[in-house]
């Protein structure tokens, strides 16, 4: 504190530089602190209809002067928060086009919690979200203009008839320069045409980090989490976080975060039997995950088909009758060949021979054959059989090379019960009824079946032998 006194020369000048700096000191306080905070600046704190002092209001010039603001009451339902908005009356009624100034005066410490000067740029940053009606002509921090520091979003050429204007629109800014230590004046300037005038303001929701935040770089895979202060993150953007510290110097950490795709592949692929694809020489699906060059998965699913070399299949002998005839057929392939140059899929024979077809797919060709012989032309059933697995006469069925164009054989016991019935010529009964072996014995048969478009009856006795 400086008093008044009465002394020497030098004892002037020495308590003039004393009272200099005491004087200095005496511009901010406390020494060291947190700025005001952001929701001081908000508007509508009164009651309605009634002054809102936080805010003060002037019209036509920036020098005043200066009345409180006054809650306005009421408003449209258009209006952004309609209860927190403020004018010079309580309507906000005019009669042309005018400016109006709104200034609200505020203190900061000397220094902020990390010992830095207010006097800096971006040792405080005050973020607003403000709606207006009509136009932000400009911003006034201390007396700067501060429409070049926001990139010139005001003032707009003609700002009392803004294109595209909404009574709900509104402008956010983030005033970081201009600010000093000790007593400081932000005035708000609202260019307005008739018939209503009126400002409102409230903190963003998500304020932008400060200019001095740092700034990290991470890269995540799809379908993972990065935790970041109190966000667990999935997608990519940039994100803000203010970490505590000890004795209150916040970390403001930007983060730029990328998340990285997972690849994934599907192949349908064909070789052919002895060869390999990806290391894998059997038929199935195969999925395989790789680290990509993102470093996330890369996903590749493999449905492999091994196509076996040509084989066909004609089988091993066979016998014809006078004025039969049957289809003989190798199985799939691409092309045929047979050994009378035709090229069907099938051959039908007719007499007995050597019959040779050459086959190819996409693995290559092959060559198969077979003897059609004379055959047994009679037709006739054993009368006796054993079924002891020792591939002689296990089995007791018609016996005849004879193609028969019905048939039908049935088995009895003796007691009248059908142990066996067949409607195939090439099958036979093995000797059991439901599972189990049946008894050695004399079992009666009947058989009924055509031939070249005339009908049989055969029966007869065989004896199951064990």
């Amino acid at each position: 504190m400086c008093l008044p006194f009465r002394c020497s020369l030098g004892s002037i000048i020495f308590f003039l530089i004393l009272c200099l700096s005491c004087q200095s000191f005496s511009q901010c306080f406390p020494e060291k602190g947190p700025p005001l905070s952001n929701s001081e600046f908000t508007t509508g704190g009164d009651i309605a209809g009634g002054p809102d002092r936080s805010w003060k209001i002037a019209l036509d010039s920036i020098n005043g002067p200066y009345v409180p603001a006054t809650l306005m009451y009421p408003l449209p339902l258009i209006y952004h928060n309609n209860n927190h908005w403020i004018s010079f009356s309580g309507t906000g009624e005019h009669a042309s086009n005018r400016y109006f100034f709104f200034k609200k005066e505020f203190d900061l410490p000397c220094y902020n919690l990390c010992g830095k000067s207010y006097n800096d740029d971006d040792a405080f940053c005050l973020n607003l979200d403000i709606y207006e009606d009509n136009s932000i002509y400009e911003i006034y921090v201390n007396g700067v203009p501060q429409s070049a520091n926001l990139g010139n979003i005001f003032p707009l050429p003609n700002p009392f008839n803004p294109p595209g204007h909404t009574q709900s629109d509104g402008t956010s800014v983030s005033l970081c320069k201009n600010w000093k230590a000790g007593k400081n004046t932000i005035i708000i300037v609202i260019a307005s045409s008739a018939t209503v005038v009126g400002m409102m303001i409230e903190v963003p929701v998500n304020p932008p980090p400060p200019p001095d935040a740092d700034s990290i770089k991470a890269t995540i895979c799809a379908g993972e989490h990065f935790h970041f202060g109190s966000l667990d993150l999935t997608e990519s953007g940039k994100y803000f976080q203010s970490f505590p510290r000890p004795g209150g110097c916040d970390s403001n950490v930007v983060l730029m975060l990328n998340v990285g795709p997972k690849s994934s592949t599907v192949i349908d692929q064909t070789i052919c039997e002895g060869d390999n694809f990806a290391g894998y020489t059997a038929s199935g699906t195969y999925v395989d995950t790789y680290l990509a060059a993102n470093g996330c998965d890369s996903v590749r699913t493999l449905n492999l088909t091994v196509q076996g070399n040509p084989k066909p299949e004609l089988g091993t002998k066979a016998a014809i009758c006078d004025g039969d005839s049957f289809t003989i057929a190798p199985g799939l392939f691409t092309t045929y060949l047979w050994q009378d140059g035709s090229a069907n899929d099938h051959y039908t024979v007719k007499s007995p021979g050597l019959y040779v077809v050459t086959v190819t797919n996409p693995c290559g060709a092959a060559r198969g054959e077979i003897i059609v012989k004379d055959g047994i032309c009679n037709i006739f059933f054993p009368n006796a059989f054993t079924p002891n697995h020792d591939g002689k006469n296990d089995f007791f069925k018609i016996l005849t090379d004879y193609r028969l164009q019905e048939y039908h054989l049935a088995v009895y016991n003796r007691w009248g019960q059908i142990v066996y019935e067949a409607s195939n010529q090439s099958k036979g009964w093995d000797g059991n009824w439901s599972g189990k072996e049946q008894q050695s014995g004399i079992y009666i048969w009947n058989c009924v079946f055509k031939r070249a478009g005339i009908t049989s009856n055969m029966k007869g006795t065989v004896t199951l032998i064990r």
